[in-house]
């Protein structure tokens, strides 16, 4: 079933007004992205890298990845926001920052909360000035987080 939704959400995607991916990353990138970050990606996580990189489509944007990036710039890169937030803030390891809310909201996949397919929950977090507060659980998965972005873009 999440797996289906991830396949869908990728094919849905490209109907998308503004629809843009960076293309894939090499393995290489990959594993020194979860070297950096602590984390084995999963299933999904692991195949929007190497096929997407990044999915930006009208007004939303999901983090790539780009380990080798020394640029200081976070948004968009899953790696420099979540090492910054890590350091600066004591984010939580179990989390990889995906999706800014621009409201002050972060999407996050929860490595610390998989589900039977071993894919992270996607839930929504605020830094409140003390901690991390979980404001939501978004999705079971990215491919139903996706999905859900995808399917209320095409409804517009």
């Amino acid at each position: 079933m999440s797996y289906q939704n991830f396949l869908k959400a990728m094919e849905l995607a490209p109907k998308c007004k503004f629809y843009t991916t960076a293309g894939g990353k090499t393995e290489e990138e990959i594993k020194r992205a979860e070297q950096m970050l602590n984390v084995t990606f999963s299933t999904q996580g692991r195949e929007f890298y190497e096929k997407y990189g990044y999915l930006s489509f009208y007004g939303n944007e999901i983090f790539g990845i780009e380990p080798d990036d020394n640029s200081g710039i976070l948004e968009g890169n899953s790696v420099a926001c979540a090492l910054h937030d890590r350091e600066k803030y004591n984010l939580p390891s179990e989390w990889i920052p995906i999706y800014n809310f621009e409201d002050g909201n972060m999407a996050y996949l929860d490595y610390s909360t998989l589900n039977s397919e071993k894919e992270p929950r996607v839930m929504m977090a605020f830094y409140n000035g003390a901690e991390y507060e979980v404001v939501e659980n978004l999705a079971e998965d990215l491919g139903d987080f996706i999905l859900q972005l995808v399917q209320e873009q095409l409804e517009v």
